[in-house]
């Protein structure tokens, strides 16, 4: 695949490449993949280009490239951590995260099917396979939408992408939970700062925050009363998990916790132009959450 003029190449044995990476679930497309730990390995290459253009993302080096953006993008789509190494760096201990993410499920699951036919044929018959081409063309689509100045103003830079990483890769649900919350907070920080002070934006209850982002994402059209009450038995829950360092003790808290890192998703793929895609009938669990009676917390 291309993205944005950098050529992707799968590696001749890519089948057993992918096969040790790690693989939580068996399934069988392709390639047969078996339930394994797992660990890293090289799956492609990437054609270098001659005259890079600079990363758009605050990486913090002045010598990031678009390259490095892009990665970040394959890593939150593909739930993996994506990077490049080159030969000089072989014998360099690898920090990145082998096991694959928790979360990202949703964003993936978003990217369009496309059915490519035109593709190059097998060498033994005219016949030109079917490829899926969905992948390609909206990565370079989001990448291209993310360089764009109306993007970069309105996000201040795309910061909350590097807490989208953190947010989604395998850890504890607490702690997944609370990345989770600072990206709304972010959020809201950054679509509000030029007509509230900072010093307000920190005054404003956590549960407007959400209601805020819930509503301008479209994720709900209103927040009614009701609502309201179900919100901030979610920042109870976020108060408590700070504060005391666990979740209080409900037989729901665990469920009400993941479909707020589901809603992340949601949002973070609208923020892509993408339509989120349901596959964890997230807008469904929202509606009854927003409805329902609440649970009493037992607290310790």
């Amino acid at each position: 695949m291309t993205i944005f003029d950098y050529k992707f190449v799968k590696v001749d044995e890519y089948p057993t490449q992918l096969q040790k990476l790690q693989q939580l679930v068996a399934y069988h497309s392709d390639v047969q993949i078996k339930i394994n730990t797992g660990e890293h390995a090289i799956t492609g290459f990437v054609e270098p280009i001659k005259r890079e253009q600079k990363a758009i993302l605050e990486w913090g080096s002045t010598k990031s490239a678009a390259l490095d953006d892009i990665l970040l993008l394959l890593s939150l789509f593909t739930r993996r951590d994506v990077f490049v190494m080159d030969k000089s760096e072989k014998n360099m201990a690898t920090i990145a995260d082998p096991r694959q993410y928790s979360g990202g499920g949703i964003l993936y699951s978003s990217i369009p099917y496309k059915v490519d036919t035109s593709g190059e044929s097998n060498r033994s018959s005219s016949i030109a396979f079917p490829c899926d081409i969905g992948f390609e063309e909206s990565i370079t689509k989001i990448y291209t939408l993310i360089r764009s100045k109306e993007w970069q103003d309105k996000y201040r830079g795309g910061y909350f992408l590097f807490l989208a990483q953190q947010a989604f890769r395998r850890q504890h649900l607490e702690t997944a939970f609370t990345q989770s919350w600072t990206i709304w907070e972010h959020l809201f920080a950054i679509l509000n700062q030029n007509w509230l002070s900072g010093k307000r934006i920190q005054q404003i209850e956590a549960s407007e925050k959400i209601s805020y982002i819930l509503t301008t994402y479209g994720l709900r059209g209103e927040i009614d009363n009701k609502s309201r009450e179900r919100i901030s038995s979610l920042v109870e829950v976020r108060n408590r998990l700070i504060h005391f360092g666990r979740f209080p003790v409900r037989s729901d808290v665990h469920t009400d916790a993941v479909l707020f890192m589901e809603l992340t998703e949601f949002v973070l793929a609208k923020i892509f132009g993408l339509l989120p895609s349901g596959v964890f009938n997230t807008m469904e669990k929202l509606e009854k959450f927003l409805t329902e009676q609440g649970k009493v917390n037992t607290w310790r």
